[in-house]
């Protein structure tokens, strides 16, 4: 199955997060508990605004969040979507300004670290900054992995993409399958997934009509999960197995 589409295994990375099993053990130490603040962000609220200065950056322990910026004509562009075990504003590090906005879903619970915070727990525990060095690498990767992939996809596939990266970090499983009901309506889809509005509107409709999903208002539930992925490995999975290695659904 599609290792970044895989609820299961998202939930237990979390649970296995050593970098935030870390963070705890850090706040729980007296000499450094002052250097980091639990917040919790309301839904409807941003943690960070692009173009602004930044502030900190948070830990997310709980809670669905949105990442985009602006395009062409201030057309919103969906990066990437975060929850538990995510990090937001680290890219703004060693930067003066955010360079994106995170918007909040839901309520978010949040470990928040001021830039001068950070720099002194990077000092103070080395296997700290090793573990965020791992952790920002992978999310890196990711990022890169699927950049790569889109500019394979045509336009279905890229919905496809969408649809089951949501339902990963979005999404809940039932017994009708993967019930999304955060970031479903046709303008985040197809800002998600870089193709228009109407194309999205068309796919999704001949998605429901083979079976693969059903639409309930703002909700959508995921009946075919391993249909959808498998149509993907055919445009970024080669058959040749030493060249295999770049392919990322299992």
């Amino acid at each position: 199955m599609y290792e970044l589409y895989n609820i299961d295994k998202a939930n237990k990375n979390f649970e296995e997060n050593k970098l935030f099993k870390k963070l705890l053990k850090i706040v729980q130490h007296k000499s450094t508990n002052d250097l980091i603040e639990l917040e919790t962000i309301k839904k409807g609220m941003f943690l960070v605004e692009e173009n602004q200065y930044v502030t900190g950056f948070y830990f997310i322990l709980e809670g669905r969040i949105k990442v985009f910026n602006s395009g062409v004509n201030n057309k919103k562009q969906i990066l990437k979507l975060a929850t538990k075990g995510d990090i937001i504003g680290l890219s703004g590090f060693n930067s003066l300004y955010y360079w994106a906005s995170a918007f909040a879903e839901e309520d978010v619970k949040a470990y928040f670290i001021t830039p001068k915070n950070l720099e002194i727990l990077l000092v103070l525990f080395p296997d700290f900054t090793l573990l965020l060095v791992k952790e920002f690498a992978f999310k890196v990767r990711s990022y890169e992995i699927r950049q790569k992939h889109l500019g394979l996809f045509p336009a279905t596939e890229r919905i496809i993409d969408s649809l089951l990266l949501i339902a990963s970090k979005f999404g809940s499983k039932t017994s009708n399958g993967i019930l999304i009901e955060h970031c479903t309506s046709r303008k985040d889809i197809s800002s998600f997934a870089s193709v228009s509005e109407a194309n999205t509107i068309r796919t999704l409709r001949k998605f429901q009509d083979k079976g693969y999903i059903t639409i309930e208002k703002k909700i959508i539930i995921i009946n075919e999960r391993e249909t959808l992925a498998n149509l993907l490995k055919i445009h970024c999975c080669p058959t040749d197995e030493k060249e295999k290695k770049g392919c990322y659904i299992d």
